[in-house]
């Protein structure tokens, strides 16, 4: 019996369709949906940082369209860290569809409180705090939250027990064996769920192409304290927004060297209060200062931690660099230290940082290379000891992008599990367990939604390709005056921005071209407007025969293709 229909796949009730929505890419899963009997169980709320080449994006959010027209099934939200990544979509979820509760272990339902204190939206779900190794009965799911390291307090992953048998999905983790905050990894929980079955594991990718083991947070205390200690003025350490473990060594760091801790960035202090209600941030508060004390403590006094919007680093790092924020800049003396790893994709970006640093005075340390950071995701073989300890019979690699997941994919392979068993789901892709088996049943929309921060809402993919063909090629405007016989009155104008070639010799040329075949066009127009007797052929079929003659022009003798806009105004012809 099908209970949920979108036009495109059926959500039936004997089986359990487990379907991400939203994502970097394709396959780079945010959010999750778990649905049996007709009900839906939504794990994560995640966002992504954009790819370079979207302009005018800030986030990618998952796409909530099936789950609005579905939300009378849906039960709760569970989350499994505060990261970015795994929450930091709640408030545009809320916003979106109706979500009765959300149940979260104790730091993320602080910190979640904290981010929607001033959301309407949180009015009507109710955020229930759990306990780790205790079962929660949701519709009808069992679900218990497990221990995991991550950079974050009281991450954990979940163990979902289904009528089709057991899932676990671990959330980002890494195998810490001295965590910052002394509570380990619950590996024997993890193996114990394996040895009496795992039907399904859904696993943590971020990490899949590095060997070996990942380093301990604590691996970056001593490079951090050299850096800061070594600082003649403010050190800044500029950081994800949401990595409890890391501002812990900070303050710690600080109270050694005689510092004192300004945060700065919205998700910095969010973190922190939530981190220091749950009692996993401790520090001596005579060590607390805000941006104003700066200007009278002595420089060597002051230790910055600072994130972006969103808890996005590198944005702030642009930001600093060249003197966008209004209250707060750096100066000459000052230590910058990134500690951050630098995406692939990014490098570039970096280097014109680097370059505007260096050259305004600014010491600068960057991540991996330098030591202040390590990853925060699980290498090869804590993946495979994942899997060795799980024993999945189907397994579903996630939480990455595309060329993370395929290498856990082929990673799970070599580990054992049989190819058809191992399913790389693409976003939107339904994954259905029934009596033993599973297949990929069918899609649902996901397409990920792409929003800009300062409109505070979603913006279209075609004014996306728009900006980014204003950004390469550049716009040209072309306003043409005719009588109301369509007689083309003077030479049309054109004005053009950020054209690399409308000061060229090369332009000269072409535009006297151009000229030439706008008035060919227009008098072609006018020309089928008197056979048909004014009927058929309007402004705008004009003003687009004109923008087709300038595209073709432009293209073939300057292969270039800007943005064109054709204004036509047309005027009464004067009385006798």
């Amino acid at each position: 019996m099908a209970v949920v229909i979108d036009g495109l796949t059926e959500l039936k009730y004997d089986r359990l369709s487990i379907f991400p929505l939203g994502g970097q890419s394709e396959i780079g899963q945010v959010l999750w949906a778990i649905s049996y009997a007709g009900e839906i169980m939504l794990v994560d709320a995640g966002a992504c940082y954009p790819p370079t080449d979207l302009p005018g994006v800030d986030l990618l959010l998952p796409n909530t369209n099936f789950l609005a027209a579905n939300e009378q099934r849906i039960t709760a939200l569970l989350l499994t860290n505060g990261h970015e990544e795994h929450c930091g979509a709640v408030p545009y979820l809320l916003s979106h569809v109706k979500v009765p509760r959300i149940l979260a272990p104790r730091f993320v339902s602080a910190l979640i409180s904290e981010t929607l204190a001033n959301h309407p939206e949180r009015a009507n779900t109710a955020i229930d705090t759990v306990e780790i190794r205790q079962d929660y009965q949701i519709g009808p799911f069992t679900v218990e939250w497990m221990q995991v390291n991550d950079a974050i307090a009281d991450a954990c992953g979940l163990r979902i027990v289904t009528p089709e048998g057991v899932i676990v999905y671990t959330s980002s983790f890494k195998l810490d064996q001295t965590p910052v905050d002394n509570r380990l990894m619950d590996v024997s929980r993890f193996a114990e769920a394996g040895d009496n079955g795992v039907t399904l594991l859904i696993s943590n990718s971020a990490g899949s192409e590095m060997r070996g083991y990942s380093p301990s947070e604590k691996a970056v205390s001593a490079a951090l304290e050299k850096q800061i200690s070594e600082a003649p003025g403010r050190a800044v350490v500029v950081m994800n927004g949401t990595n409890t473990h890391r501002l812990q060594i900070l303050f710690d760091l600080a109270k050694r060297n005689d510092r004192k801790v300004v945060l700065y960035g919205e998700t910095l202090v969010q973190t922190a209060v939530a981190a220091v209600v749950t009692g996993n941030l401790n520090y001596d508060r005579s060590i607390e200062a805000g941006l104003g004390d700066m200007q009278r403590l002595n420089p060597e006094q002051i230790l910055v931690v600072a994130t972006g919007p969103d808890g996005d680093a590198l944005s702030l790092m642009y930001d600093l660099a060249f003197g966008k924020r209004e209250d707060f800049h750096l100066v000459q003396g000052d230590s910058v230290i990134f500690s951050e790893p630098i995406y692939p994709g990014q490098s570039r970006r970096m280097a014109v940082i680097m370059d505007q640093l260096l050259s305004m005075g600014v010491g600068t340390c960057i991540g991996l290379r330098d030591g202040v950071h390590v990853p925060n995701h699980a290498s090869q073989e804590e993946l495979k000891l994942m899997l060795s300890i799980t024993k999945p019979r189907f397994f579903v690699p996630a939480i990455g992008e595309g060329r993370h997941i395929m290498h856990h994919a082929q990673l799970a392979q070599q580990c054992g599990i049989p190819a058809e068993n191992v399913f790389p789901l693409r976003n939107g892709h339904v994954l259905e367990l029934f009596n033993g088996s599973a297949t990929v049943a069918g899609t649902v929309e996901s397409e990920a939604v792409l929003f800009n921060r300062n409109q505070a809402e979603s913006v279209t993919r075609f004014s996306v390709n728009e900006r980014r063909s204003l950004s390469t090629e550049g716009v040209l405007n072309i306003a043409c005056l005719v009588d109301s016989d369509w007689n083309l009155l003077q030479p049309p104008t054109m004005e053009g921005a950020a054209l690399g070639f409308i000061h060229s010799s090369e332009w000269q040329r072409a535009s006297v071209e151009l000229v030439h075949n706008i008035r060919d066009a227009i008098a072609k127009q006018r020309e089928q407007r008197s056979e048909s007797r004014g009927e058929g052929v309007d402004v705008m079929t004009l003003r687009a025969s004109v923008r087709e003659v300038a595209a073709k022009t432009i293209r073939s003798k300057l292969q270039s293709k800007p943005t064109i806009h054709v204004v036509v105004h047309e005027v009464a012809k004067a009385q006798a």
